[in-house]
């Protein structure tokens, strides 16, 4: 079975992550046909073209006849981020990300317009 790569230009490290070269053991990973998306990567799965390395989340949002998931027992975790354009920086959007933040049992920061918000964010 190859593996799937996602289309696009895609800084290496990003790349590698996602259809990496080698196994951990350094064993060479074939690789198949690209995607752009996920419903794309779902239907390539689905009739046999290839496989994807994706989140555990995936199973739960994106079921789908014909497509198995298999847990990975032993690799890295991986780690989500909240994001929001600069610009957008209001005081609801810092409230938004500490409240998720807190949700998540993670450390929210100082209140709104009182010194940074999550991951640095200015006030």
């Amino acid at each position: 079975m190859e593996l799937l790569t996602i289309a696009g230009d895609l800084p290496p490290y990003r790349r590698e992550a996602h259809s990496p070269a080698r196994t951990p053991a350094g064993r060479p990973i074939r690789h198949g046909p690209e995607v752009t998306n996920m419903q794309e990567a779902l239907m390539l799965v689905a009739a046999g073209r290839g496989a994807l390395l994706t989140a555990a989340h995936t199973a739960v949002y994106h079921a789908r006849p014909g497509v198995s998931y298999v847990p990975f027992t032993d690799a890295e975790p991986v780690g989500y981020g909240l994001v929001w354009r600069a610009a957008d920086n209001s005081g609801a959007v810092r409230a938004f990300a500490r409240a998720a933040l807190a949700a998540a049992g993670a450390n929210p920061g100082p209140p709104a317009g009182q010194g940074p918000g999550p991951a640095g964010a200015p006030s």
